[in-house]
């Protein structure tokens, strides 16, 4: 199979000699890392884009010239998040190289939207769930054990300064390695492999270039909304002003912590074996047992007990580790409320980590607080960020649980509060006003947690329902002068 006619004169050659050291590189790694078995089946997944583009170049040149022995299949998920126009063109691409190359394509959407609303997800977590949900049912059809990405050594520096902000441990700040467990439960044996993680996207976009493709452009990268994009095109370019080559040292940073994370995972596994006590929805541990040990294992087994028990453990952060560390010093009874549902309990000589019902446990409803204005408000389990920008400064945000209002429609005296008997408000681009426990209902939030939705009002009334819909009165227009940028995190509280 030839994927490419190589011209002869002076510039092809040269393009061609960069395309070569790039294989060899990508063959370089695969190897140093034994992410592929010989003669291995693996799923490629494929966006349209310049670095799954690249990748895929690159595997089906290495496969083709012996290099490497792989039997290749294409996964492309469609997220319906943008114009149809654009989502057609992508197939199209995609659909065209894989016939060239002779290689399968199997294709997925799902409604990002809907599951964000269902599962009170922001719509980057929607995605990625979905995403993944498809690719493992794909693979596991295929009987196919390994699913290959396109992530890049700048997806990678992203990934780390993501972390940095977030305020991650160590395992955050090692970002993503070059072969992981799968990142969600039920997909024991399936292995995620990253085989660009030193190659630059730039790299990747030459790449494409010189093999005679032009990659589709995904314009939602452009947002400034999600985190990522954020990082990508606002603090990455300060950053180079302090060190034109930070990439570089963000990924030695990631590779030194790996390769220290990888003893540490050892003797952790160790004490796992020997002290966790496990049921279906909760770990347990000895008090006097889990003090003993060095924080640094010790951290890492109260990590590895909320892996054990969430579907997706990116939630705790290492804020919400050492409140379950300061907590070991709590009389018994002591309990903290942590993301996903998990409960923290002191019960004697044991500490607990549960999930379930009776961890969940009731909703409390959330006491009408004053909101600081600009300055940080913490309640009910609940970090709230305020801060005023210039009318020109809103930005388009993808997370629910983050907003930009007219600071002189809702003013500066602002409070949070749980629903009441009787509230209304007028959604955004409903036209009337709505009952909130009609919008909840419609939203399918479950019963028992709607006194948790936090509720931000103005003096009129209800401004942002969290996580759901502004207020039509509340909302930026073309005139508005200031603008109030509110953002909820949900952090660790402790029950008495």
């Amino acid at each position: 199979m030839e994927l490419k006619t190589r011209q002869s004169h002076p510039e092809a050659r040269a393009r061609s000699r960069f395309g070569q050291r790039l294989e060899r590189r990508v063959l370089r790694y695969i190897q140093g890392h034994g992410l592929f078995s010989a003669a291995q089946r693996a799923l490629l997944a494929v966006s349209g884009g310049p670095d799954s583009t690249a990748l895929l170049l690159a595997l089906a040149h290495l496969s083709a010239s012996g290099g490497l022995k792989l039997d290749l299949s294409l996964a492309h998920f469609d997220h319906g998040l943008r114009r149809r126009a654009e989502r057609e063109a992508e197939r199209a691409f995609l659909s065209d190289l894989a016939a060239k190359l002779g290689l399968p394509l199997l294709l997925g959407q799902g409604d990002v939207r809907a599951h964000a609303r269902q599962h009170r997800l922001s719509l980057e977590e929607a995605a990625r769930e979905l995403r993944y949900r498809f690719l493992a049912e794909e693979a596991e059809k295929a009987s196919i054990n390994v699913v290959a990405t396109g992530h890049t050594a700048d997806d990678q520096a992203e990934t780390v300064l993501m972390h940095v902000v977030r305020g991650s441990g160590l395992t955050g700040l090692a970002g993503m390695r070059p072969s992981s467990f799968w990142p969600f439960p039920g997909h024991e044996d399936l292995l995620l492999v990253r085989p660009l993680l030193e190659v630059s996207r730039g790299e990747t976009e030459r790449y494409c270039q010189e093999e005679g493709l032009s990659p589709c452009l995904d314009v939602t990268n452009l947002l400034l909304g999600p985190l990522r994009n954020r990082i990508r095109h606002q603090l990455l370019p300060l950053l180079r002003r302090y060190n034109p080559k930070i990439e570089g040292a963000l990924l030695r940073l990631a590779a030194a912590i790996a390769g220290d994370l990888a003893y540490l995972d050892e003797t952790a596994a160790a004490s796992w074996h020997a002290l966790a006590v496990k049921d279906k929805d909760s770990v347990g541990f000895r008090r006097s047992e889990l003090t003993a040990l060095s924080p640094a294992i010790r951290n890492r087994l109260l990590q590895a007990a909320c892996q054990q028990l969430l579907a997706d453990a990116r939630q705790i952060e290492a804020v919400h580790i050492r409140s379950m560390v300061e907590a070991l010093a709590k009389p018994a009874g002591s309990r903290l409320s942590l993301p996903g549902g998990l409960a923290f309990t002191v019960d004697g000589e044991f500490v607990r980590l549960t999930l379930g019902p009776e961890a969940a446990a009731r909703v409390r409803p959330i006491p009408e607080t004053p909101l600081a204005v600009p300055g940080r408000t913490t309640l009910a389990g609940w970090l709230i960020e305020a801060q005023t920008l210039p009318g020109e400064r809103v930005e388009v945000s993808l997370d629910p649980y983050e907003a930009f209002l007219d600071y002189q429609a809702v003013g500066g005296q602002l409070t949070v509060r749980s629903r009441r008997r009787g509230d209304r408000f007028r959604p955004l681009g409903l036209g009337g006003e709505k009952k909130l426990q009609d919008c909840l209902v419609d939203a399918k939030v479950p019963r028992d947690e709607r006194d948790g939705v936090p509720l931000v009002c103005a003096s009129w009334g209800i401004a942002w329902v969290v996580g759901h819909r502004i207020d039509e009165r509340a909302r930026v227009r073309e005139g508005t002068r200031t603008v109030l940028h509110l953002k909820f995190r949900h952090h660790a509280t402790e029950d008495s």
